[in-house]
């Protein structure tokens, strides 16, 4: 499926570039169903609508520069285009039977049962609200701190009298400041504010049940124990963290209001026979899981519906488990996994129901959803089975193209530099001078005068990085022309004089075939996939009727 629309994308991008096959001129739109049409294709409507809603997905990203983009040079005629070329495609597909193959029309099957769920679900939480006070617990949970105060000593038994002492009634603060100044604990004077991100799990779990006031236990950590006290507790105002509360609120009551719904679904069409289900017993030799895949017996009772029977259920237990039948009967999976099997089968069977008698499948937008799928499936299919067989690629072809194209497949020159920089062209002179004639190169960063802060603002940082030298300022790239490793460069900036000591030059090299192969077989192959669904679109126009009405999205 993956590939299915990775290819599909691509050919949306492709058919906007196939030539046009003449415009009608501007003239008042036809109206079919109650829908203007801009194009007809074969008798099969491309409407305004489907037009002004595919435009801004299709020509985003797919179009040019920036400025090309702007409305004023949008190829409003090339999208039109690329709309009937698609249609012509699809038409085509269909009429050979693609639309038929029994994977597809499964994969469909799936996909539409799966709409009318996700439909009805989202229609019956469109106006739910997050509960406030959900929101205020989370966001404070998200924001909470906590003033701290603590004392850490080495040893449990020195800790445990000061734990008692403070409960006899001492003054925690002047117990912690005795400690600290007399050198037999560690502790901070002031308390500090954290967030339970910043604490160590065992201290979180302390502090999250305590108020303000409360001194804990002894609490072991790594390196002691502590004993710590809440000094005071805040909710700093935080925007972005409402928010974020607001929103798991809102996922959280959706859930709650579904979990409802479907508790009440259940009840409104289910029956299910307890006894049968918990008398299924998939280890038993009598009668075998084989012979329990034909078994009539009713587990479920669907009001209105066939009901759920016994071999359905085996059935779909095989299925999940697969390949490991045998070990999961033998270790009890399925009977374990009868139950939540069954629950599965019957939540989407009162789903589907209940969205059918909704009448969502006959509402526009779930057609709509459905078909586009539909279309994505036979139009993959077509590429699959039609366009790709006849897209042949050999070796030498490969190489031909890695030949041709080798600057494409060459690593770039690389260097690594180590630099000076001076506010006056002399010093830098005279650095290059003294480098040249075998100064040392840390020596004279040290004591040279003349040089620029470290830190100033627009420096140029070279400091033995590995760098592309065509990433390089075109001057420096200039200065730094056929350098080899020990030479030395003077490289001048609008603002300052550069050093350069040239520590190390990788030069370009080709990369191996073998490493690109698959890169440029890529390459070739969506170019002749391209070349060949333009050949196709032409031979379709010759055969097929197109009318075209306007090229323009109404205004």
């Amino acid at each position: 499926m993956k590939r299915v629309l990775l290819i599909l994308n691509l050919i949306l991008v492709l058919f906007l570039l196939a030539a046009l096959h003449g415009f009608a001129s501007d003239q008042e739109l036809p109206v079919i169903d109650g829908k203007e049409i801009v194009a007809m294709v074969n008798n099969e409507p491309i409407t305004v609508e489907e037009f002004n809603r595919e435009l801004p997905s299709l020509y985003a990203g797919h179009l040019g520069t920036a400025e090309e983009k702007q409305v004023g040079s949008i190829d409003y005629a090339g999208i039109l285009n690329r709309l009937i070329n698609m249609r012509l495609i699809l038409q085509e597909a269909r009429k050979i039977g693609l639309g038929e193959l029994p994977e597809i029309k499964d994969m469909v099957d799936k996909y539409s049962n799966q709409t009318l769920i996700g439909l009805l679900k989202r229609q019956h939480i469109k106006d739910i609200k997050a509960d406030e006070k959900e929101v205020d617990r989370i966001y404070k949970g998200a924001v909470k701190e906590w003033k701290i105060k603590s004392v850490m000593l080495e040893k449990e038994d020195v800790a445990k009298k000061v734990e008692a002492e403070i409960k006899t009634g001492k003054n925690f603060d002047e117990v912690v400041e005795r400690l600290i100044a007399d050198g037999s604990a560690k502790g901070e004077r002031e308390g500090n504010f954290v967030k339970d991100k910043g604490l160590l799990p065992q201290i979180a779990r302390a502090v999250s049940q305590m108020e303000i006031g409360a001194v804990s236990p002894v609490i072991k950590v790594k390196s002691g124990f502590v004993i710590l006290k809440i000094e005071d507790i805040r909710f700093p105002e935080n925007p972005e963290a409402r928010e974020r509360a607001r929103q798991e609120a809102l996922k959280r009551k959706k859930h709650e209001v579904l979990k409802d719904y479907e508790n009440s679904l259940m009840k409104k069409y289910i029956i299910v026979n307890k006894d049968v289900l918990d008398a299924l017993d998939f280890k038993s030799q009598d009668p075998g899981s084989e012979k329990l895949l034909n078994g009539k017996r009713v587990i479920a009772e669907i009001k209105g519906e066939n009901p759920l029977t016994v071999g359905e259920l085996t059935k779909a237990l095989k299925q999940k488990f697969f390949h490991g039948i045998a070990k999961a009967i033998e270790g009890e999976k399925l009977n374990k996994g009868k139950y939540s099997m069954l629950y599965s089968m019957l939540q989407q069977r009162i789903f589907i129901k209940e969205a059918l008698n909704q009448g969502i499948d006959k509402k526009e937008v779930y057609k709509k959803i459905v078909k586009e799928y539909e279309n994505s499936l036979i139009f993959g299919a077509f590429i699959d089975k039609v366009v790709v067989p006849d897209i042949k690629l050999n070796s030498e072809e490969l190489e031909s193209y890695y030949n041709k194209n080798i600057k494409d497949y060459t690593f770039p020159e690389m260097i690594r530099i180590k630099s000076l920089v001076f506010e006056k062209l002399s010093d830098a002179e005279d650095a290059l001078d003294k480098l040249v004639k075998g100064t040392d190169f840390n020596w004279l960063r040290a004591n040279a005068d003349g040089q620029v802060d470290k830190d100033a603002k627009g420096l140029l940082k070279f400091e033995r990085n590995v760098l592309t030298t065509r990433g390089l300022p075109e001057a420096v790239q200039e200065a730094v022309s056929r350098a080899k490793p020990g030479d030395f460069r003077l490289y001048t900036s609008p603002e300052h004089f550069y050093v350069l000591s040239i520590l190390d030059v990788k030069p370009s090299k080709p990369q191996p075939f073998e490493a690109v192969r698959k890169e440029i077989t890529e390459k070739i192959f969506n170019e002749k996939l391209k070349k060949i669904i333009e050949d196709w679109a032409d031979k379709l126009r010759e055969f097929y009727d197109v009318k075209i009405y306007k090229t323009e999205p109404k205004k």
